[in-house]
């Protein structure tokens, strides 16, 4: 079972910190709303990589999210998975 005091920020934490990882940007460039590869320049592979950590710390499966023609941010990512930890919890 996914743990319900998961906040909206830890897992924005965790998308800054993965980031940091596989891109050359600091982590202060990383505002929530810009966008992946229009502002912030990150690829769509980079993009694959971030859902599929996020789905292994949260234990969620995004496929049906993952959308690359969509604009992402950090928030946008955030919620999606915030939402599916609260389907899972409903669920658990």
């Amino acid at each position: 079972m996914v743990n319900k005091n998961i906040s909206i920020d830890d897992i924005k934490q965790t998308i800054r910190k993965v980031l940091v990882e596989l891109v050359e940007l600091d982590e202060s460039e990383m505002k929530d709303d810009k966008l992946f590869i229009e502002e912030m320049g990150v690829n769509s592979i980079t993009i694959v990589q971030v859902f599929l950590s996020c789905q292994d710390k949260y234990d969620v499966v995004l496929a049906d999210e993952m959308n690359l023609a969509e604009p992402l941010s950090i928030r946008t990512l955030a919620e999606k998975v915030y939402k599916k930890l609260g389907e899972y919890n409903e669920k658990g």
